[in-house]
């Protein structure tokens, strides 16, 4: 089988590690043992791919390894119920994200990669963005109980049997919502640091789709979307 089939659609495996991940979320968040493992099998895949993005730079595929490892292990720790410091996970995988995030923006704008893979590139970023605020909420809500106000209904307590990070499945949800600019308001920030984050990723958002994806889209050829039409 051709390698570069590999390398040069690395971001779209990454994108499908990520939508794997999130796909998985809510059922690991409700306890189910058997797909609580798959989520954890994403996680390492999207670890995995990320250090694969920097396997030339020998700088980066350090650091790299370094964030990666206590994000990883952490993780795994955490899907079997052992809440032993999650201030771990949280920091270390909000690090790990924060640094794909410039990896992969740096990526972007590279002009020897597809139109393809630069989209699902800023995919990656995009998701990337919206978990890494995700650990960001929910060490606030650690360190500093009450930061949000949730809404108070049985289903989402279901959602959230991990004691040990604090209604994460909601602020992935709250994350997310934010991120997209969709302002449904159940769940609301209440401290001054909650709120400054909620806004920072707001604006990120709207920036991000604006700047990147749109540039990225306006800037392509036509003959790297439709060849067939120049032949």
């Amino acid at each position: 089988m051709d390698k570069k089939i590999y390398t040069e659609n690395k971001y779209i495996w990454l994108l499908t590690s990520l939508a794997l991940f999130l796909l998985l979320t809510p059922f690991k968040a409700a306890d189910v043992p058997s797909l609580e493992f798959l989520s954890s099998v994403s996680f390492s895949c999207i670890l995995g791919t990320a250090i694969y993005t920097c396997r030339k730079d020998k700088h980066l595929l350090a650091i790299s390894v370094v964030l990666s490892f206590p994000a990883a292990i952490s993780y795994w720790i955490h899907s079997n119920h052992v809440y032993y410091s999650p201030e771990t996970l949280l920091i270390s995988g909000s690090l790990f994200y924060s640094f794909y995030i410039f990896i992969i923006t740096r990526e972007i704008f590279r002009v020897d990669h597809s139109i393809y893979n630069k989209l699902a590139a800023s995919l990656c970023n995009y998701l990337m963005i919206g978990i890494t605020f995700t650990y960001l909420y929910t060490l606030i809500e650690l360190k500093y109980p009450n930061s949000f106000a949730f809404p108070d209904t049985l289903a989402l307590k279901d959602m959230n049997k991990e004691d040990g990070l604090p209604h994460m499945f909601d602020l992935m949800y709250h994350s997310f919502v934010t991120l997209s600019t969709l302002g449904y308001g159940d769940i609301q920030p209440r401290s001054g640091l909650s709120r400054i984050l909620c806004i920072t990723e707001a604006l990120i958002g709207q920036i991000y789709l604006v700047v990147i994806v749109a540039g990225i889209v306006s800037s392509a050829k036509n003959s790297e979307l439709h060849p067939k039409a120049h032949q």
